[in-house]
Order: C-alpha cells, then structure tokens, then sequence
C-alpha cells in the first residue's frame, strides 16, 4: 500500500510539474521571428494591393477629366457658334462672333482664342458687354485649328471673307500627362 501511494504521489507530482511547465512555457525566440516575418509578407502584399488600387483609380480618374473638360468645352462652343448672328473675325487660331445668348435683344461678343503654344488653355473670352472676362474651357491645349467653309461647303482660305462663312470645323487636341485626346467637330451657324 505504501508503494501504491508513492506511485499515486510520483504520478499526481508529474501531473503538476506538467501544467506547471506548460503554464510557463513561452515563445521561443525563433517562433517571435517566424511571426514577424509572416505579417510583415502579409502587410506587403496588403501594400501593393491598395497601392495599385490607388493608381488605377487616379490614372482613370485622369483621363476621364482631360476628355469630360473637352467634351463640355465643345458642347459649349458648339451651342454658342449655332445662335452667332454674325462673324467678326475669323483665324485659325481664334474665333470672334456675336450672339444673343440671354434672348435680351443685345448681341453680346465672345471670342475662342489660343496662343498657339502647346499646353496653353482655350480661353473663351467675353468681349462685350464690358468689362470683357476670360475663361479657360481647356486647360492644356496642344494643337487648335479653326477651319471655315461657305455655304456649298467648300473650305474657305485665310485671310477668310467672313461674310462667307456658314460652318465653322474645330479641331482640337488636348493633353495631360501621358493622355492626349483628339477631337474634331463641325458647327453650321443657324443664325447667318
């Protein structure tokens, strides 16, 4: 009976000694490094998941913004040169009509002018009523040609005779960053 309780002591002893050691046991230097290494390869690859994300998001973001400014930019033109009562001027580089664009009675003047340098903007310039403002429509033009036609459509030459000009053709490209979008379009003028 007395060995049977030493063996029941021994065995309750290594009972304790076991959930005592397994209390205590931590991690291992090498288990920490393992660890680590494994959430910092995680992270990374979270990194460039978002990272990318980014990108793509701002490079479409971009472009739909060079070609939104330009479409509204012609939509604008074109709406304005269909109500021109008349032709002031005429260039390849700028564009001077009248039209009544508030249906006051008052023909206002407005002017579509670049400088010819490329990455200059489209300014669309108020002429009359005074005081004259302008505005640029696209902000990074790099090539404007303003084309004119009579009325049996045949292209006119500069020094163009604007009381023969009956449509106006516009051709534009605009550029930001590595984005360049072309545009042409053709506007007869209602009103002359």
């Amino acid at each position: 009976m007395r060995l049977e309780r030493k063996v029941e002591a021994d065995k309750i002893k290594k009972k304790f000694l076991v959930l005592k050691k397994s209390s205590l046991a931590g991690l291992t230097l090498l288990e920490l490094l393992i660890t680590l290494a494994l959430i910092s390869i995680l992270l990374g690859a979270i990194w460039l998941v978002f990272n990318s994300g980014t990108r793509a998001f701002y490079n479409q973001w971009t472009r739909i913004g060079i070609k939104g400014e330009v479409g509204r930019g012609f939509f604008s033109m074109s709406q304005e040169l269909r109500q021109a009562t008349s032709i002031v001027s005429a260039t390849q580089t700028a564009l001077t009509f009248t039209l009544d664009s508030d249906s006051n009675g008052v023909d206002e003047t407005l002017q579509y002018t670049w400088s010819g340098t490329a990455g200059t903007p489209l300014n669309r310039v108020s002429v009359s009523p005074t005081p004259s403002f302008t505005i640029p429509v696209v902000k990074s033009v790099n090539n404007l040609a303003f084309s004119y036609y009579d009325a049996s459509n045949n292209l006119l030459s500069f020094p163009v005779p604007i009381s023969q000009v009956k449509l106006v053709a516009i051709d534009l490209t605009a550029a930001d960053r590595d984005e360049t979008f072309n545009l042409r379009s053709k506007e007869r003028l209602r009103s002359l």
